[in-house]
């Protein structure tokens, strides 16, 4: 065999392997594209489902903060109203007329259980118009129950809205409008409430 007979047998032979090798790197490179490809793929689900499920809970939160703030929007115009109840109610015993309002503080401070011979402190409004004529009104109904009827009006008044104080000796009764509404109040907010929110519920 001549020598160009063997290099041209090596060069088919080197042509041969380099187009083999060849062959197997772009199948090499074809697989590693296609792994990278699919990688990336997961990659990108993966942070859309993070950024999807991110902006889901960021809307759910949102819409709790919303709905909290709405529940105390509204708890806080209920009070508001139920204080306005509450304020009215004071107003329309206040508005009563002389006879229904002595009526009235009779019966609150035959509700205090004196003992019968009591000062009776008013403001200065009540104690301008309430005179004998109410004294004897109350004396009478204590002594139906039992009760001293030796009550009297006390020159000295108090800064109250309505209603009396009642003392004995170093001893306070407190039958003042405020008094007796704030120790109702706790009984009678919720009714108060269903009432006016009966509607809302």
């Amino acid at each position: 065999m001549s020598i160009e007979s063997i290099v041209e047998k090596i060069i088919e032979d080197t042509k041969k392997a380099s187009s083999e090798v060849r062959q197997r790197a772009s199948n090499e490179v074809k697989i590693w594209e296609e792994k990278a490809e699919r990688e990336v793929q997961g990659i990108m689900d993966a942070a859309r489902e993070r950024a999807a499920r991110s902006a889901r809970e960021r809307k759910q939160r949102m819409i709790s903060i919303a709905d909290l703030e709405t529940r105390k929007e509204f708890l806080q115009a209920k009070q508001e109203v139920i204080e306005e109840a509450f304020g009215r109610a004071i107003e329309k015993i206040l508005s009563l007329d002389t006879e229904a309002y002595g009526a009235f503080l009779v019966s609150l401070i035959l509700q205090a259980d004196p003992e019968g011979d009591e000062e009776i402190l008013f403001n200065e409004r009540d104690r301008e118009r309430f005179g004998d004529g109410w004294i004897n009104q109350l004396h009478n109904r204590l002594k139906q129950s039992k009760r001293k009827g030796e009550m009297r009006i006390a020159e000295e008044t108090r800064s109250i809205q309505g209603g009396a104080i009642l003392r004995r000796g170093r001893k306070e009764i407190n039958c003042s409008l405020e008094s007796v509404i704030v120790s109702k109040r706790n009984e009678l907010e919720t009714t108060v409430a269903r009432i006016l929110f009966r509607d809302s519920e």
